[in-house]
C-alpha cells in the first residue's frame, strides 16, 4: 500500500500538472456548481480557504458568494494553538495578508466568525474519495476543525476529478465531509455532515 507521504507527492504531481488556463475553467465550473447548489441558496454563513499552489481556485466562488450577500469568511492560521481563526471577508484583497504558509488569509482586526454558525464551509485537500474521506497536507487543522463541527454545517470538499481516487487512507480521527464538488459532479458523501 502506497504510504501518506508517497500519495501526496503523487497526487500534488498530478494537480500541479493541470495547465492554468484548464484550472481556471475548471475552477469556474466548481464555482458554478456551488453557487448553483440547494444548500448555497439557503445558505447564510459561508467558510471558505483562500487557495494556494495549483489548488482550485476558490476566488470566483468566494466572489459569487459575496455578490450575493452571503457573509464569507476564510481562515487565519495560528500555529501555536493549531487550528484555524475564522475572520470575514470584505470582498477587496487589500484586506489579506500572508500567512505563516504564505497563504493569503484576513488581517487579525477582520471580525470574526464562528464556524459553528456556518452553513457552508468549503475544506481542502490534496486526494479525496466517494465516502468523503480527505488527504490533507499533514498538519491537521481542519481535521480538528470538522470534529468540533455541530451537524448544521454542510462540510464540503472541492477538488478537481484529477483529486478524486478510490479511497483515502484513513486513521481513528479522520472525519469525513459531506459532500465533494469537482467540475464534473456534487458527490454526496456517507452521512452528511
Amino acid at each position: 500500500m502506497e504510504s501518506k507521504s508517497a500519495l501526496r507527492k503523487r497526487i500534488a504531481a498530478v494537480r500541479d500538472a493541470i495547465p492554468q488556463p484548464e484550472r481556471i475553467a475548471k475552477s469556474a465550473d466548481i464555482a458554478r456548481r456551488l453557487t448553483e447548489w440547494e444548500r448555497f441558496e439557503q445558505a447564510r454563513t459561508i467558510l471558505a480557504f483562500l487557495s494556494t499552489r495549483s489548488e482550485v481556485l476558490t476566488e470566483p466562488f468566494i466572489a459569487r458568494a459575496l455578490t450575493s450577500g452571503k457573509t464569507v469568511g476564510a481562515p487565519r492560521t495560528l500555529l501555536g494553538e493549531k487550528r484555524l481563526d475564522f475572520r470575514r471577508l470584505r470582498g477587496s484583497g487589500d484586506d489579506l495578508v500572508a500567512g505563516p504558509f504564505e497563504i493569503l488569509e484576513p488581517n487579525a482586526d477582520a471580525p470574526p466568525l464562528d464556524p459553528a454558525r456556518a452553513d457552508i464551509i468549503l475544506v481542502p485537500g490534496l486526494a479525496f474519495d466517494e465516502q468523503g474521506y480527505r488527504l490533507g497536507y499533514g498538519g491537521g487543522f481542519y481535521d480538528r476543525l470538522l470534529a468540533g463541527l455541530a451537524v448544521r454545517a454542510a462540510a464540503v470538499g472541492v477538488a478537481f476529478e484529477a483529486q478524486m481516487i478510490e479511497r483515502v487512507p484513513r486513521e481513528d480521527r479522520d472525519l469525513p465531509v459531506g459532500w465533494v464538488v469537482t467540475e464534473k459532479r456534487i458527490i454526496t458523501c456517507g452521512p452528511a455532515r
